[in-house]
């Protein structure tokens, strides 16, 4: 299957703080690792996979309950998580000499102190997106039969197949330094 991206530059431009003149790519791998990584943690592969494929089809618009959970619960999740997820790349490039961070003689920039908290606070946004989105499955799971498919253990609701739970999703804990 073909990379989709659930959501696109423009819609995350239109929705979010995202000025118009940054570049997509630096945008798109963003989008694709919030989708890739975060997202399918949420939702699960199968029901990622479902929806990728109505969106790269065009069948999207014909099924209302997977038009619904796109527009109202991923696009918002997925909007804030890749603005928490592009900061470092937006700030901070790899180079022959290294890493580098951007300067511009006109503008300031954030250090990076402040630059982690605005990743923070983008990140807290996003897990509320998260949780009703969550919440809206575990309510109309008969809608989404895809969230209940067991591919790789990783689910609350898989639990009753494996020998150990190691707690709800997205919340994990992971701290990086």
């Amino acid at each position: 299957m073909n990379k989709v991206l659930l959501i696109s530059e423009n819609t995350l431009k239109t929705y979010t703080l995202v000025n118009d003149n940054v570049d997509g790519k630096y945008i798109l791998p963003a989008i694709q690792t919030a989708q890739d990584i975060d997202l399918e943690t949420l939702i699960g592969k199968s029901l990622l996979n479902k929806l990728c494929k109505l969106v790269e089809t065009g069948e999207i618009s014909n099924n209302t309950n997977y038009k619904l959970l796109l527009d109202d619960y991923i696009t918002p999740y997925l909007c804030w998580q890749v603005l928490s997820t592009i900061q470092i790349g937006l700030n901070y490039k790899f180079s022959n000499s290294g890493i580098i961070s951007n300067e511009d003689e006109r503008k300031s920039k954030l250090d990076y102190k402040n630059n982690q908290l605005l990743q923070e606070q983008y990140k807290h946004f996003a897990d509320s997106y998260a949780g009703k989105l969550k919440d809206y499955l575990c309510s109309n799971s008969d809608k989404y039969p895809e969230y209940n498919q067991c591919l790789d253990y990783s689910h609350k609701e898989d639990v009753e197949y494996c020998g150990i739970y190691l707690g709800d999703i997205p919340n994990r804990g992971y701290k990086y330094k």
